[in-house]
């Protein structure tokens, strides 16, 4: 069983390395590419909130040291690790889920208060109605761009039509709506039956769902962790399925009246 990585190049890399050690055979087909955004330098002063909802946003958000001791809201493990390199100290960290983030947030600000938030878009309207709620000033910086990719038809062609029973992960809502564009545009929607798909979280499923009823599976919280142990928990239960499907018939003259139906057509429903 393989399974197909959408992710932006490093972070299916990065992924496919982990997979590897535990035997699983990755195929590398980036729908999301990240770019660095060249951004207006925004005045920040030590009593400002700064407010992180994306690793990629703390990757490429140019850091001034003067800042690492303001309070910084992250919304995950990961977007927190890059934040404590980059020098921050005060990072108050939601549990990879935007809404604790913002009632995270909603703890500790006051009226008046200015909200710096760095992203792929020019303002998050959810985002922005909530702090205007509280009356706080919100402010978007675009600092990274996201854009939609599939830079190998062929290689995608041939992983839906010839490896069945696989797998597919997704990562963000983003990259699966990429994914799915490039499925209706090719015409390969009746191939999606037979894979599994892998996704981080009821958004992302969403948005797969787009392409019918299929066999989607959301990991039980939204993060890296997560997701490669639903991955392996997947593939060894694949495994074992492969395995019970070897029959060894023993030597007999009489004829068998009826075949004997293959477990893995099962599969699908089975995991």
């Amino acid at each position: 069983m393989k399974i197909l990585l959408t992710r932006p190049i490093d972070d299916s890399i990065t992924t496919s390395k982990t997979l590897s050690k535990i035997g699983i055979e990755t195929v590398i087909l980036p729908f999301l590419e990240i770019n660095g955004f060249d951004y207006q330098e925004f005045k920040i002063s030590k009593t400002d909130y700064l407010m992180f909802t994306s690793k990629n946003a703390a990757n490429f958000f140019r850091f001034d040291r003067q800042l690492r001791y303001n309070t910084v809201f992250s919304v995950g493990g990961e977007t927190k690790i890059i934040l404590q390199k980059k020098g921050f100290q005060n990072i108050l960290n939601a549990d990879e889920n935007l809404e604790k983030l913002l009632i995270l947030s909603k703890k500790q600000l006051r009226k008046g208060d200015i909200i710096i938030h760095p992203t792929y878009q020019k303002y998050n309207l959810k985002i922005r109605n909530f702090f205007s709620s509280l009356g706080c000033r919100y402010f978007a910086i675009k600092c990274y761009s996201s854009k939609m990719i599939c830079s190998n038809n062929y290689k995608l062609i041939l992983f839906m039509k010839n490896e069945k029973k696989s797998m597919i992960a997704f990562y963000s809502p983003l990259t699966a709506r990429s994914f799915v564009k490039q499925i209706q545009k090719l015409n390969l929607t009746n191939f999606c039956e037979n894979k599994l798909f892998v996704v981080i979280s009821n958004k992302v499923k969403e948005e797969i769902n787009k392409l019918g009823k299929l066999s989607i599976f959301v990991a039980r919280k939204p993060n890296q962790k997560k997701m490669i142990e639903l991955i392996k928990e997947k593939f060894l239960l694949y495994k074992s399925f492969k395995i019970l499907n070897v029959v060894k018939y023993p030597a007999t003259t009489k004829k068998i009246s009826k075949p004997i139906k293959p477990l893995e057509k099962n599969l699908k429903f089975a995991l």
